[in-house]
Parts: structure tokens; sequence; C-alpha cells
């Protein structure tokens, strides 16, 4: 007689290593019936254990699930449990066994996927998909330790009149505007060799590894790209511009100072009439 009995993976596991011998089973109604013979002697009810000679334990779901059938050297009873215990031999016969290790890759793979996208989305502004303040903080302690650090520049980016926007034509439009500045900035953030992040409201942030004069020539394209472009709205088109900050690491001063000087820049180039770039 062979009967099936469905298990948990670590059991199924330990059982298909042979590290365990044993496999218990709690008696219930189902148990009883599928294990007892009932006999009447001398006008007394006995119990006898039905001969059982292989088990096919299975772990899962579907006419895939991973199977063995396994020797069944005896059956007992625990008492004190309550359970039937099955002494196990040797393993007759194996199926699917693969896809245990397949599921262990899966699982393993999308859980590190899962690691992946969270962190990703704690890593990145949910409005314009580019990095936010928190990961540029974590950029700034790795990019000022590189061998090239003296060559790391921080670029400040700030939208002129962006409060206009929101009050003339409402926030869904100044969320517009912020979505085509970000994508104006990534589209050029390759070339420069950085990296783009959105520093808080209309402020963006770009840090990069460039040459001075590089850097002010592919600067003032972006610039220009933005002015030259036009957002649609019913009622009118909408321009924007944009003013830039610009400054240069030293190991010296604090990457506080190093932002804070080219915040200071744009400060600098509001005042002096918008729409241009400020160097310090």
């Amino acid at each position: 007689m062979t009967i099936t009995i469905s298990i948990g993976k670590e059991i199924f596991e330990d059982i298909l290593n042979m590290k365990q011998r044993v496999l218990s089973k709690d008696i219930n109604k189902y148990w009883r019936s599928e294990l007892l013979d009932i006999k009447i002697v001398e006008d007394k009810i006995r119990y006898d254990i039905k001969k059982v000679d292989s088990l096919i334990l299975t772990n899962g779901l579907g006419e895939e699930k991973p199977s063995i059938k396994i020797e069944c050297k005896d059956i007992d009873y625990n008492a004190k449990l309550n359970k039937f215990e099955f002494k196990l031999g040797k393993i007759l016969e194996q199926k699917n066994i693969n896809s245990i290790e397949n599921f262990k890759d899966n699982l393993i793979e999308e859980l590190l996927k899962e690691k992946e996208l969270l962190k990703d989305m704690m890593n990145k502004d949910p409005l314009t998909s580019l990095y936010n303040r928190r990961k540029m903080e974590e950029d700034l302690e790795i990019f000022t330790k590189q061998k090239h650090s003296s060559m790391l520049c921080a670029v400040f980016i700030d939208a002129d009149r962006f409060k206009g926007i929101n009050d003339n034509f409402g926030h869904d439009v100044g969320d517009k505007v912020l979505k085509f500045l970000a994508s104006k900035i990534q589209s050029h953030v390759y070339n420069l060799n950085g990296e783009a992040y959105r520093y808080g409201g209309e402020e963006f942030i770009i840090l990069c590894f460039e040459k001075k004069d590089e850097l002010i020539k592919k600067l003032n394209i972006l610039r220009e790209e933005i002015k030259s472009q036009k957002i649609f709205h019913p009622l009118k088109e909408i321009s924007i511009t944009v003013s830039m900050g610009v400054s240069f690491y030293d190991k010296t001063q604090s990457v506080e100072h190093f932002i804070k000087m080219a915040d200071d820049k744009v400060y600098e180039a509001k005042i002096k009439g918008r729409d241009r770039l400020e160097v310090v």
C-alpha cells in the first residue's frame, strides 16, 4: 500500500537530504480511516495499523510540484503526542526536484529585484523621477573621495519666476513644467559626465566631473534649449528660463560649503537679470 502526504518545504528538503528519518502526522479522522483497520476481537474493538510499503511525499501545488517516493519501514502510534510516526527508509523515486532549486533561485532573484526597486524608490523624486536630495548627499560622499575630485562641479539650477506659473496656471501646470525641466536636465547629464538631482521645489542640482570651459559651454547649450521650447497650455503657451550657479570642489572646504557656493551663484544670477550662468 502506498499513501500520499503533502508536507512543508523545509521538512521535504530535510527528508530529501536524509536529515530527517521520521515523519509525524497528527491523528485525526482522515488518518484514522487511512491507516487503521478496525477489528472486533472477543466483542472488543481493536485497531490494527495497516501495512504501508511506501509514501509519496509532495511539496507545493500543481502537476509539476516536487515529489519523492520513499520506503516506509514501519508506522508507530505515539500515544503521548497522539501522532502516527512513519519510519522512513530509502528514496525510491524523485520527480521535479529541480523545481525546488529553481524556486529558490527565482525567489532570491525576486527578492533582490524588490530590494533594488525599493532602494530606487527611496532614492528618486516621485514627480520627476530624478534622484532626490538624499541620493545626492550619498553620492557626494563618494564623489569627493575620488582621485579626480578636484574636477568635481556642482551646478545649481533654479527655475525663474516659477511661483508665477503656479499662481497663474495652477499647481498641475507647475508640475508639468518641473517634469519638462527634469527631462531636459536629464537628457544633458550624460554629456556632462554626471548625475542630476531634484534638490527641492523648483531647484535642481547636477554633480559632474568636467573642465570649466567645457562645462560652461555645455550648460549654456542646456539653458538656451530650455528657453527655446514652449510648454503647451490651452490658454497660453508657457516658456520658462533657468538661472544657474556653478562651484568647484576644494578638499579644504566642506561639502556643505561646496553646495552653498553654487546656490549663492544662482542668487547672483537672479539679481543680474535671470536666465544666466554664474561661476565661482
